[in-house]
Protein backbone atom coordinates (compact mmCIF):
# COMPACT_ATOMS: atom_id res chain seq x y z
CA UNK A 1 0.00 0.00 0.00
CA UNK A 2 1.35 3.51 -1.00
CA UNK A 3 1.42 5.73 1.89
CA UNK A 4 1.70 8.83 0.22
CA UNK A 5 -1.77 10.74 -0.15
CA UNK A 6 -3.45 10.59 -3.98
CA UNK A 7 -3.76 13.46 -6.60
CA UNK A 8 -6.58 12.87 -8.78
CA UNK A 9 -6.15 15.09 -11.56
CA UNK A 10 -8.92 14.82 -14.26
CA UNK A 11 -8.65 16.77 -17.58
CA UNK A 12 -9.12 15.63 -21.61
CA UNK A 13 -5.75 17.35 -22.49
CA UNK A 14 -2.79 15.12 -22.57
CA UNK A 15 -0.32 17.74 -22.33
CA UNK A 16 -1.67 19.24 -19.08
CA UNK A 17 -1.73 15.96 -17.41
CA UNK A 18 1.87 16.06 -17.75
CA UNK A 19 2.52 19.92 -16.63
CA UNK A 20 0.65 18.83 -13.66
CA UNK A 21 2.32 15.76 -12.54
CA UNK A 22 5.95 17.25 -13.71
CA UNK A 23 5.16 20.44 -11.50
CA UNK A 24 3.84 18.33 -8.71
CA UNK A 25 7.40 16.19 -8.94
CA UNK A 26 9.27 18.86 -8.92
CA UNK A 27 7.93 20.61 -6.11
CA UNK A 28 8.88 17.67 -4.32
CA UNK A 29 5.22 16.76 -2.72
CA UNK A 30 5.22 13.54 -1.04
CA UNK A 31 2.07 12.27 -3.47
CA UNK A 32 1.07 9.83 -5.81
CA UNK A 33 -0.62 11.19 -9.44
CA UNK A 34 -2.70 9.70 -10.83
CA UNK A 35 -5.20 10.86 -14.15
CA UNK A 36 -8.40 10.34 -15.71
CA UNK A 37 -9.11 11.81 -19.01
CA UNK A 38 -12.73 12.43 -18.45
CA UNK A 39 -15.06 12.21 -16.48
CA UNK A 40 -16.41 8.64 -17.00
CA UNK A 41 -13.19 7.59 -16.05
CA UNK A 42 -12.64 9.72 -12.96
CA UNK A 43 -16.12 8.31 -11.65
CA UNK A 44 -14.74 5.06 -12.07
CA UNK A 45 -11.41 5.48 -9.66
CA UNK A 46 -13.51 7.25 -7.47
CA UNK A 47 -15.71 4.17 -6.71
CA UNK A 48 -18.79 5.87 -7.64
CA UNK A 49 -19.39 4.42 -11.47
CA UNK A 50 -18.67 0.79 -12.50
CA UNK A 51 -15.99 -0.19 -15.45
CA UNK A 52 -13.20 -1.99 -16.16
CA UNK A 53 -10.95 0.63 -14.25
CA UNK A 54 -10.59 -0.33 -10.28
CA UNK A 55 -11.62 2.72 -7.87
CA UNK A 56 -8.68 4.14 -5.44
CA UNK A 57 -8.98 3.01 -2.43
CA UNK A 58 -10.79 5.75 0.01
CA UNK A 59 -8.89 6.91 2.45
CA UNK A 60 -5.68 7.44 -0.05
CA UNK A 61 -7.62 10.37 -2.31
CA UNK A 62 -6.36 13.40 -1.03
CA UNK A 63 -7.63 15.55 -4.05
CA UNK A 64 -9.40 16.07 -6.78
CA UNK A 65 -8.14 18.28 -9.57
CA UNK A 66 -11.05 18.71 -12.40
CA UNK A 67 -11.38 20.44 -15.78
CA UNK A 68 -14.68 21.91 -16.46
CA UNK A 69 -14.63 21.55 -20.04
CA UNK A 70 -14.38 17.62 -21.05
CA UNK A 71 -16.35 15.69 -23.87
CA UNK A 72 -19.00 14.05 -22.69
CA UNK A 73 -19.09 14.46 -18.67
CA UNK A 74 -18.23 17.72 -17.76
CA UNK A 75 -16.09 18.49 -14.87
CA UNK A 76 -19.35 19.96 -12.65
CA UNK A 77 -21.36 16.78 -13.71
CA UNK A 78 -18.10 14.69 -11.55
CA UNK A 79 -18.34 17.54 -8.91
CA UNK A 80 -22.17 16.97 -8.74
CA UNK A 81 -22.05 13.09 -8.58
CA UNK A 82 -19.09 13.75 -5.88
CA UNK A 83 -20.98 15.47 -3.48
CA UNK A 84 -23.85 13.42 -3.61
CA UNK A 85 -21.76 9.90 -2.89
CA UNK A 86 -21.37 9.89 1.11
CA UNK A 87 -17.67 8.30 0.48
CA UNK A 88 -16.59 11.21 -1.92
CA UNK A 89 -18.37 14.58 -0.53
CA UNK A 90 -15.46 15.37 2.03
CA UNK A 91 -12.40 15.16 -0.63
CA UNK A 92 -11.29 18.49 -1.81
CA UNK A 93 -11.83 19.27 -5.18
CA UNK A 94 -9.95 21.89 -6.89
CA UNK A 95 -11.69 23.35 -10.24
CA UNK A 96 -8.31 23.66 -12.82
CA UNK A 97 -10.16 25.89 -15.52
CA UNK A 98 -8.63 28.13 -18.73
CA UNK A 99 -12.72 30.03 -17.94
CA UNK A 100 -12.04 33.06 -15.95
CA UNK A 101 -15.76 33.49 -16.09
CA UNK A 102 -17.27 35.06 -13.13
CA UNK A 103 -21.00 32.12 -13.74
CA UNK A 104 -18.08 29.22 -14.08
CA UNK A 105 -16.88 30.20 -11.04
CA UNK A 106 -20.08 30.93 -9.39
CA UNK A 107 -21.35 28.10 -10.75
CA UNK A 108 -18.21 25.75 -9.43
CA UNK A 109 -18.55 26.69 -5.90
CA UNK A 110 -22.30 26.66 -5.81
CA UNK A 111 -21.93 22.28 -6.54
CA UNK A 112 -19.22 22.14 -4.08
CA UNK A 113 -15.34 23.10 -5.22
CA UNK A 114 -13.30 23.87 -2.27
CA UNK A 115 -11.12 25.88 -5.01
CA UNK A 116 -10.98 27.67 -8.47
CA UNK A 117 -7.86 28.29 -9.87
CA UNK A 118 -7.25 29.31 -13.85
CA UNK A 119 -5.22 27.49 -16.17
CA UNK A 120 -2.17 29.77 -17.21
CA UNK A 121 0.99 30.02 -19.24
CA UNK A 122 4.08 29.89 -17.09
CA UNK A 123 7.20 29.30 -19.59
CA UNK A 124 9.66 29.25 -16.48
CA UNK A 125 7.86 26.95 -14.51
CA UNK A 126 4.95 25.32 -15.87
CA UNK A 127 2.18 24.07 -13.89
CA UNK A 128 3.54 25.88 -10.66
CA UNK A 129 0.18 27.13 -9.94
CA UNK A 130 -1.55 23.81 -10.18
CA UNK A 131 1.63 22.26 -7.70
CA UNK A 132 0.77 25.08 -5.30
CA UNK A 133 -2.52 24.37 -4.98
CA UNK A 134 -2.13 20.79 -4.46
CA UNK A 135 0.77 21.75 -1.74
CA UNK A 136 -1.91 23.68 -0.04
CA UNK A 137 -4.57 20.88 0.23
CA UNK A 138 -2.47 17.85 1.07
CA UNK A 139 0.27 19.57 2.83
CA UNK A 140 -1.15 22.81 4.35
CA UNK A 141 -4.47 22.71 4.87
CA UNK A 142 -5.68 21.22 8.37
CA UNK A 143 -8.45 18.85 7.83
CA UNK A 144 -11.57 18.76 10.30
CA UNK A 145 -11.14 16.31 12.53
CA UNK A 146 -14.03 14.08 14.10
CA UNK A 147 -15.17 13.52 18.42
CA UNK A 148 -13.04 10.80 17.89
CA UNK A 149 -9.61 12.46 17.41
CA UNK A 150 -9.60 10.79 13.75
CA UNK A 151 -10.11 13.11 10.50
CA UNK A 152 -13.88 12.93 9.77
CA UNK A 153 -12.44 14.02 6.01
CA UNK A 154 -9.69 16.00 4.21
CA UNK A 155 -11.81 18.88 3.47
CA UNK A 156 -13.52 21.93 4.87
CA UNK A 157 -15.96 21.93 7.21
CA UNK A 158 -18.37 20.89 4.81
CA UNK A 159 -21.53 22.46 3.11
CA UNK A 160 -21.69 23.99 -0.01
CA UNK A 161 -21.27 28.01 -1.49
CA UNK A 162 -18.24 30.15 -0.52
CA UNK A 163 -18.51 30.74 2.75
CA UNK A 164 -15.56 28.70 4.51
CA UNK A 165 -13.80 27.93 1.11
CA UNK A 166 -10.73 28.82 -0.15
CA UNK A 167 -10.35 30.55 -3.41
CA UNK A 168 -7.17 30.42 -5.70
CA UNK A 169 -5.93 32.66 -8.66
CA UNK A 170 -2.20 32.01 -8.00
Amino acid sequence: MNPHPTILVVDDDEAHLYVVRRAIERMGLQAEVCSARDGGEALRLLGLQPGEIGALPDASVALVMLDLRMPGMTGWDVLQRMREAEATRRIPVVILSSSDRPDDVRRSYELGANSYVVKRYEPDEPGRYAAAAARYWVELNQPARGSDGGTSGRTHGGGTGAGGLVSARM
